[in-house]
């Protein structure tokens, strides 16, 4: 199950946090980095409460990956490498890439339904 929450009305509010029943992610600026050069997230795995005034058990890792250019730049740049490498290598497409854009579309087009539907709960099929 997920759930999704967009808003043009939040205040800068572009973090992602992914909850599933061994786990927690969370990237606290997805969108738009609140720096260009780099990008902090946390991870928990099997936390539980050491007692429930004392915190978790354990604590979530904090990591930052760092960059020497802005996210933009960098998938332009990653984009003409594969193209490049085409062209002139004889490369082939990564074969992963349809069934994730298919996947993707199918997500776009759930929260689409949904919207139509007043916001209502709807089944992702692929």
């Amino acid at each position: 199950m997920a759930t999704f929450h967009c808003s043009f009305l939040a205040n800068l509010t572009m973090d992602l946090t992914v909850i599933g029943t061994d786990g927690t992610l969370h990237v606290t600026d997805f969108i738009i980095p609140y720096e260009e050069k780099s990008g902090p997230f946390s991870v928990a795995s099997r936390s539980n409460f050491a007692e429930l005034h004392t915190g978790w058990v354990p604590q979530p890792s904090k990591h930052v990956v760092t960059t020497d250019l802005p996210q933009e730049a960098l998938m332009v740049k990653e984009f003409c490498r594969l193209v490049q490498g085409i062209r002139d290598a004889g490369a082939k497409p990564e074969g992963k890439w349809p069934a994730i854009t298919r996947k993707t579309q199918v997500v776009m087009d759930a929260v689409k339904t949904s919207i139509d539907k007043g916001f209502e709960s709807v089944d992702v099929v692929s």
